[in-house]
């Protein structure tokens, strides 16, 4: 952007100089004659006199005129060596002025030049700065956003260090547990020559009574009676054919019981061969809506040797009753 140049100031005026006049030589009067005097230089020849015939009284006049045309052409002379001077320092103040100007104009140009530097500069100082405002903001928001990825990381800390006490835990109970089982395994009883159901009448009896007195728990909700019929720990079908504990047992039977508190039995077939042993019966369940189902089960036990049920499995038929399995021998339900 160009700056105006700022007005430049007349130059002042010089002040009145009162040259004195030299004084006049004393030139001898010469004879008169009526030759006319030369022009003096720089000064325009006087026009001639007109073509009158002189007079005694002109030539009488000549005396003084010489005198008073010196003088003038002195002043003259004066005047015009005093209109040099004046031009000629006019010219030089003029010259000066016009470099003067000149140094202006290249002070003007120069400033310019860096009044559009110095504003490339604020332009960019203003850019950095709202350069640096928006990687504030940004820097306070992942300030923010670390603030709570620590807190989730703090949280998963401390559910790691749960799950971490549950899992030792759980190892804890897995190693007693298969502690236990070394136990059970190396107390077993050393495999019987003779089996333990062996097939007589009293068999018969034994287990025809024990179905009796089994189904009826089951119809009358008596825990601990029906509990008795299974071994401290058995292999259930509903704890995902896991081993389990007596308790988890009752537990499932009890849920059954919850959901279907009227209940009905009816035995059809017991059989069996050394230690596994069916049972095959009619059911009918019902809640408290008289809602009702009914079918035939065939229960296969597998018994210890004090006839504690260790494995238990349950087959549902709703149509036809199931048979027996092959080779297993069939107690008479008729005999007392």
């Amino acid at each position: 952007m160009d700056i105006p140049l700022p007005p430049l100031e007349a130059p002042p005026l010089p002040p009145p100089m009162d040259i004195p006049l030299p004084p006049l030589p004393e030139v001898p009067l010469p004879p008169p004659v009526d030759i006319p005097l030369p022009p003096p230089a720089g000064i325009p020849p006087l026009p001639p006199l007109s073509g009158r015939p002189t007079v005694p009284r002109q030539k009488k006049q000549l005396p003084w005129l010489i005198p008073g045309t010196a003088v003038i052409l002195a002043a003259g002379a004066g005047a015009s060596f005093y209109l040099h001077t004046e031009n000629k320092a006019l010219e030089e103040q003029t010259a000066r002025q016009e470099e003067h100007a000149e140094h202006l104009r290249k002070n003007t140009a120069d400033l310019s030049e860096k009044r559009s530097f110095l504003l490339q500069k604020q332009n960019d100082a203003g850019k950095l700065n709202q350069s640096k405002l928006l990687k504030a903001e940004e820097n306070a928001r992942l300030l923010v956003t670390l603030q709570k990825k620590k807190k989730e990381v703090e949280q998963l800390r401390l559910q790691y260090k749960l799950l971490q006490a549950e899992q030792s835990a759980a190892n804890k109970r897995i190693d007693a547990l298969k502690q236990k089982l070394a136990e059970k395994a190396r107390c077993k009883e050393a495999p019987r020559v003779h089996p333990i159901n062996p097939p007589c009448l009293e068999t018969d009896a034994c287990l025809r009574q024990t179905a009796i007195a089994y189904l009826k728990a089951r119809k009358q909700g008596n825990a601990s009676a029906l509990s008795r019929h299974f071994a401290p720990d058995c292999n259930y079908q509903y704890a995902n054919n896991r081993e389990v504990p007596n308790e988890m047992v009752m537990n499932n039977i009890r849920e059954l019981w919850e959901k279907w508190p009227q209940r009905s039995y009816r035995l059809l077939k017991v059989a069996y061969r050394d230690n596994h042993v069916e049972l095959i019966y009619i059911y009918k369940y019902a809640d408290q809506r008289n809602h009702s189902i009914q079918g035939y089960a065939k229960e296969k036990w597998e018994t210890n040797s004090a006839g504690q049920i260790i494995h238990w499995r349950e087959e549902l038929h709703p149509g036809t009753s199931p048979a027996e399995s092959a080779g297993y021998r069939l107690v008479p339900l008729n005999i007392k």
